[in-house]
């Protein structure tokens, strides 16, 4: 018989992993604004004069830039998302996730992740151990953002090495950088979700202290989730037909309703919370303009690690101790991580005549992350990150230059890393990283033509005392040093005053993290033995995107294509040999192409007058497709890949309504590594209704989300736990939001 979620939890610790759950979550104070009568809240319309904030130190419209920049703010960004900064970007063109479940999910970008996408909290790093294994939580709370800004491409000028697939900025707003309207803006919503019993609040609020133009913020957040609900199995038809091929060859059957649940997800609960205050001084004096502030927050979360990939034991049945009810101690109630993090912020800006210059920012965070993970009440591993990172941004005065105008900016990034893990599952031994980083963009424009130049060095240092290069041997000291050149060109033209063209090239270096020089131990969540190899040397990517974005009457198009050849492209290759009950993956270097394309759509379809008011219907479409092969061994397909994926939507909108429904189709995946299983096509069917009852004269609003209606059965191909975790079944969001 199938197993009941009280049973799947007492089975919980035999399968290792986390899963993707589909956490509502809840918004900020900024996200109520509408200014005309005609409030068209059209999720998925590009606006092509939005400024790009993060990609460039230079402000440049979204229509302007050579490369993939997806941009989430207001009511786009309430209706997107979810418990983790990953699954509310897994939606959105050329982003996959890692699909590691509620508590912990990472975007993957153009099918990079890792080391090689950086996800940033107002413009520097999260500081976590999230990098360390995609069960590990990025502790970011999209439930306080006021906007994410993602950039998809190369991105190693501005962020460094660990930013050479693209990077994630997520702005929370917890350093006010103006003057609340009226003295004081806040809100707050709640939100209740059907397919995991989850209850969601949080909140904002900003004060301005008198005319003193000192403002103080605080925030807060809570999340309780049950385990998510499913259409059938949680294992595969792959794996269940690998396993039944396997059991038969050893005379035995394979029963898949004595080992995978119905129906749900074991331990795929949760809780979390987040708290915070800051402080900023606003100010304008005798030209010289801007902010200073402070901020410090708090984050918590417990959640369950459902069930990953069966192993060669759980196809013999239990192991001897176990048949006696000798269970291990834990085991009834599986795998836990309880994580906290303690961060503080310093962010100020300055506008003004400073000489040469005209803007100076400057970023300085202390993150203090520790996670333990609990087999039942015991402590199985300790993980503790402690980590700053510093950058201070210069932007120079624009001045003329052959008919045209130059502008430049330049910065100075510092990142210092402290990594240690104690218990079972420390197969990175305490590691430090140090990462120094100068550069230099400039862009000159004349008439329609846009040309831009960027270069960056940095040197990283990755040094640890005691990595042990094979079992049972001895630890030794290791320290290795690496000096890293990136630089990038592009040129872009206007072509009309609605069509602009691009093209952008670069050379960026990255060194290898310390997980892929250190690591040596079973890594349960990955269900892997993980050998680093301390000799990897730099990683060399070249690569050219190119880019048309316009606006022809009421249609809006984005569409961009990539192409990356990587020398020495760093990732995990399967041996052959066990250790620790476990398959070996070593980190090997090999030649990697990639290549693939993303395509937008909007299209404005009429107004239609009615007694309501006036109604705006839209449709919109979008598609991404990436290939990555290894060139140098015969062209074998890169592990975990995300495949095809198309979204396909209408909607009708007013300033008390909107109406939206759309089909979400991703494809199969039969390009993929010799270790993994194909991965099925899906369909989802979705839909979002949002009333407004007061329309713009308050920021009210009452939404209901509709996910995978038709309760379909789909799986992220870029997860590790894709055979044993789909995403959830039909769910129903109800929500309540609120602003001051």
């Amino acid at each position: 018989m199938c197993e009941s979620k009280s049973l799947a939890r007492a089975k919980g610790a035999r399968l290792m992993g986390v899963s993707l759950g589909a956490l509502s979550v809840v918004m900020s104070s900024s996200a109520f604004a509408q200014d005309d009568d005609l409030a068209v809240l059209e999720t998925t319309h590009v606006d092509l004069d939005e400024i790009v904030v993060s990609g460039s130190p230079i402000a440049r419209k979204l229509g302007e830039t050579t490369t993939g920049v997806t941009l989430l703010s207001g009511d786009e960004l309430a209706e997107q998302l979810e418990g983790s900064i990953g699954e509310t970007l897994r939606r959105q063109v050329g982003i996959s996730s890692t699909a590691f479940g509620p508590g912990a999910s990472r975007p993957i970008i153009r099918g990079l992740g890792g080391d090689r996408i950086r996800v940033l909290e107002d413009g520097i790093g999260t500081f976590d151990a999230a990098q360390t294994s995609p069960d590990h939580a990025v502790p970011v709370e999209p439930a306080l953002a006021k906007r994410i800004e993602v950039f998809r491409g190369a991105a190693s000028l501005l962020y460094g090495s660990s930013a050479a697939g693209g990077f994630v900025d997520v702005d929370t707003g917890k350093i006010p950088t103006e003057l609340p309207d009226g003295g004081i803006d806040g809100a707050v919503r709640y939100s209740y979700s059907t397919v995991n019993n989850a209850n969601e609040v949080a909140g904002g609020l900003n004060v301005a202290l008198g005319q003193s133009g000192f403002v103080i913020h605080g925030e807060g957040s809570f999340r309780d989730a049950d385990d998510y609900d499913i259409p059938g199995l949680n294992g595969s038809d792959p794996l269940i037909e690998a396993l039944t091929a396997a059991a038969a060859d050893e005379g035995e059957v394979f029963d898949p309703n004595e080992t995978f649940t119905t129906g749900f997800v074991a331990n795929s609960d949760l809780e979390s919370s987040s708290g915070g205050g800051g402080i900023s001084y606003i100010f304008d004096n005798g030209g010289v303009d801007g902010f200073f502030g402070a901020s410090v927050t708090v984050l918590n979360s417990n959640y369950g690690v459902p069930a990953g990939i069966l192993t060669e034991e759980d196809l013999e049945g239990e192991e001897e101790g176990e048949e006696e009810g000798e269970e291990e101690e834990g085991e009834e109630e599986g795998i836990r991580i309880d994580l906290n993090q303690v961060r503080y912020d310093v962010k100020g800006e300055l506008n003004g005549d400073f000489g040469i210059f005209e803007k100076a920012k400057i970023r300085v965070g202390y993150g203090d992350y520790r996670h333990v993970e609990l087999e039942g009440d015991e402590v199985g591993t300790l993980f503790e990150n402690d980590e700053v990172e510093g950058r201070l941004e210069l932007v120079a005065k624009p001045f003329a230059f052959f008919g045209g105008e130059v502008r430049s900016a330049y910065g100075l990034q510092g990142r210092y890393r402290d990594f240690q893990a104690v218990g079972a599952e420390a197969f990175v031994p305490p590691s430090e990283q140090t990462q120094l980083g100068i550069f230099g963009l400039w862009e000159y424009r004349a008439g329609d033509w846009i040309v831009d130049f960027g270069a960056r060095y940095e040197n990283v240092d990755n040094e640890t005392d005691t990595f042990v290069a094979e079992e049972d041997g001895d630890p030794i000291p290791v320290d290795n040093n690496f000096d890293i050149f990136s630089v990038s060109g592009g040129v872009g033209r206007q072509l009309t005053e609605a069509v602009f063209i691009g093209v952008n090239a670069f050379r960026t270096e990255r060194a290898p993290s310390l997980e892929e020089q250190f690591s040596f131990g079973p890594h349960l969540a990955t269900q892997s033995f993980e050998a680093g190899d301390p000799n990897l040397g730099e990683e060399t990517a070249r690569g050219v995107e190119a880019t048309i974005r316009g606006e022809l009457g009421p249609l809006t198009a984005v569409l961009n294509g990539f192409y990356t050849n990587y020398d020495n492209f760093i990732f995990e290759q399967e041996t052959g040999e066990i250790l620790d009950g476990l398959p070996v993956f070593q980190f090997v270097a090999s030649d990697t192409v990639f290549r693939g394309f993303e395509a937008e759509l909007h299209a404005d379809l009429a107004t239609v007058d009615t007694g309501f008011g006036p109604v705006a219907f839209a449709a919109n479409g979008q598609v991404d497709f990436v290939r990555a092969t290894s060139s140098d061994l015969a062209d074998v397909d890169q592990p975990r890949i995300p495949p095809l994926s198309t979204l396909a939507g209408l909607s009708a909108s007013s300033s008390l309504f909107k109406l939206r429904t759309e089909i979400e189709y991703v494809s199969g995946q039969d390009n993929i590594a010799s270790f993994e299983l194909p991965t099925d096509d899906f369909v989802f069917v979705n839909a979002y209704l949002s009333i407004r009852p007061f329309g713009n004269r308050k920021d009210v609003s009452f939404d209901i989300r509709a996910r995978n209606l038709n309760d379909a059965e789909g799986r992220v191909h870029a997860s590790f736990l894709k055979d044993t975790t789909p995403l959830p079944g039909r769910d129903v969001r109800f929500s309540v939001r609120a602003g001051f």
